[in-house]
């Protein structure tokens, strides 16, 4: 009788400890666009997903980005908005969260700033 209420322990912890979501503003839905950057926000969300193979040097994708003009070319001809924003399809894996969707809409819509 003991050995099978520690096995349903042991069993409940592991269980309960596979529950685990960390992306916060998914889970809390905080996602603050007031203040968004170029420095803080966009450019860690592009090295953290686009740089990875497709728009880096030698890499597959339509543009590379090296830095904040890079970027903006791609702002200006509305390619950036419609891949990543509206359709939702870049980057192809789905790495992008909600929130930094809606602040890559943010910055987008304020003139995509090099702050």
């Amino acid at each position: 009788m003991d050995r099978i209420l520690i096995a349903l322990f042991f069993l409940s912890l592991f269980g309960l400890s596979s529950c685990y979501f960390d992306v916060e503003d998914e889970l809390y839905g905080n996602c603050d666009t007031t203040a968004v950057s170029f420095a803080t926000d966009i450019w860690p969300a592009i090295e953290t997903t686009c740089l990875t193979g497709c728009h880096a040097p030698g890499g597959s994708g339509n543009g590379i980005y090296t830095d904040h003009a890079s970027v903006l070319a791609k702002v200006t001809n509305g390619s950036l908005m419609a891949r990543v924003v509206e359709q939702a399809n870049m980057p192809p894996n789905g790495g992008l969260t909600d929130c930094q969707r809606q602040k890559f809409e943010a910055w987008i819509l304020n003139g995509a700033p090099d702050n």
